[in-house]
């Protein structure tokens, strides 16, 4: 039974309306610009990335977001504001409890213009059984995002888990959940594991821990 949950789908998503391949676009690489690597993201707001904590961090300078509209190209937009979830930075252990709140939102320099890309919206909290999508760049960000469907199941409570197989430059990618209206953002993955034999991907959910980072990054006065 755990085989058959945690095989990794491999149906793509079918982006034919134009909001929601223009919704796709959200979904970019932030990236060393000095070196290249880098984790996936995905814009909240025009001018706001949200990635997993461990790939950006206060004070973070060489960084730039890429948006994935699947074009090779090199348009890049720099980081202005880096700040991670307070809860991450309560210890230096990467516990599975720290896995919990493995977000960081950036403020770009300027936003990304609509005609580009659309920020996804955020969703209500996954439900084990059912089936979301991780969108996601790999390590060199030499190839177009990567579209797969993955079931949710039981696993580490407080993470979102998932029956996929995640590797190198998919941290930060978001799990997405595909509605009548658009496309919804549910979790952002943290990390990757096994559970019985199984490749797994962890993902901190964004209902309940977006919203003190969006208050941070929003305050004028807040320091990073």
């Amino acid at each position: 039974m755990i085989g058959m949950l945690a095989r990794v789908l491999t149906l793509t998503l079918c982006f034919a309306a134009p909001s929601l391949a223009s919704q796709i676009g959200a979904v970019g690489r932030v990236e060393s610009t000095i070196t290249n690597g880098g984790c996936s993201g995905i814009l909240v707001a025009p001018d706001l990335v949200l990635s997993a904590a461990h790939c950006i961090s206060p004070g973070s300078t060489n960084f730039a977001f890429r948006p994935g509209d699947g074009q090779i190209n090199r348009v890049r937009h720099g980081l202005v504001r880096v700040f991670q979830h307070p809860m991450y930075k309560l210890t230096q252990e990467r516990t599975r409890w720290k896995l919990r709140f493995e977000l960081a939102i950036a403020r770009l320099e300027a936003p990304v213009p609509a005609a580009r890309a659309t920020p996804i919206p955020p969703g209500r909290e996954a439900v084990p059984g059912e089936t979301l999508y991780i969108v996601s760049w790999r390590r060199d960000g030499s190839a177009k995002p990567r579209q797969r469907a993955c079931k949710v199941i039981e696993g580490v409570r407080g993470l979102v888990t998932l029956a996929c197989k995640v590797q190198g430059g998919e941290s930060g990618a978001p799990v997405l959940r595909k509605t009548k209206d658009g496309l919804e953002l549910v979790a952002i993955v943290s990390s990757s594991s096994t559970l019985f034999d199984q490749p797994i991907a962890q993902a901190s959910d964004v209902a309940l821990r977006l919203p003190p980072l969006l208050d941070l990054i929003n305050a004028p006065d807040t320091e990073d």
